[in-house]
């Protein structure tokens, strides 16, 4: 039964034949058969490079009797924490009300406890940082060398 090459090889298959053919009808190789690195990245469309980390991909697969596997396609996490707009107008509610209620600056510790304790967020003090950015708030030094929320 014959193999099913994917398309992927097929490719490469018909530049190593152009290669062959280029050879043929210049009588004679076209790069020097010491330099088999260039050669085989010139015959199938990578770079050196690539071919040396392939190749080195194959000795350690064959010592430790493994395949070589093709690596996986990084994909988009979805959002671990996905806010609404009403989320989001209650935490720009929150940091306003500690300037005008309890007066004191809202720090990310601060802000991060009272809504745990209101509003049930769920997320980490860099993912209420994250957040805050999105909403549009910046955090400024002042004089005395802290850093404000605006």
């Amino acid at each position: 039964m014959p193999k099913v090459v994917k398309s992927a090889g097929r490719e490469i298959i018909l530049k190593v034949k152009e290669f062959c053919e280029a050879e043929q009808k210049n009588q004679g190789v076209l790069i020097p058969i010491n330099n088999v690195r260039k050669r085989v990245a010139v015959m199938t469309g990578v770079s050196e490079k690539t071919v040396s980390r392939i190749t080195q991909e194959g000795k350690v697969a064959a010592s430790t009797s493994k395949r070589i596997v093709t690596p996986g396609k990084s994909r988009l996490r979805a959002k671990k924490i996905d806010l609404d707009g009403f989320d989001l107008c209650s935490i720009r509610h929150k940091i306003h009300q500690f300037y005008t209620v309890k007066k004191e600056l809202p720090t990310l510790n601060k802000l991060l406890a009272v809504l745990k304790e209101d509003i049930g967020f769920e997320g980490s003090r860099a993912t209420l940082h994250r957040i805050l950015q999105i909403i549009g708030f910046k955090y400024k030094r002042c004089q005395s060398k802290s850093k404000l929320l605006i």
